[in-house]
């Protein structure tokens, strides 16, 4: 029988989840890959590479934690009224 959903799992599905999961599985993505091995960053790196980005499974797990606290940042100031350009 399957565990019931608790109200702070951002994997359910409500409309109040939803501006919560791309964070939470930029930080999955990130903290797979940073302690990940030798093997998975040599495929990642192939994967990179053959999209035209050399920066590595380093660069990529940079920008998974950038995006996710720009996420989180926007959030915040949407959340207390602060209008930003974007």
């Amino acid at each position: 029988m399957p565990t019931p959903a608790t109200p702070d799992d951002p994997a359910t599905t409500n409309d109040n989840n939803h501006g919560d999961l791309l964070p939470h599985l930029l930080q999955i993505c990130e903290d797979f890959l940073a302690h990940s091995g030798p093997a998975t960053h040599h495929e990642v790196d192939t994967l990179l590479r053959a999209r035209g980005i050399t920066g590595g499974p380093g660069w990529l797990i940079d920008m998974l934690g950038l995006t996710r606290l720009r996420l989180q940042a926007a959030t915040h100031r949407d959340e207390h009224g602060t209008h930003h350009d974007t």
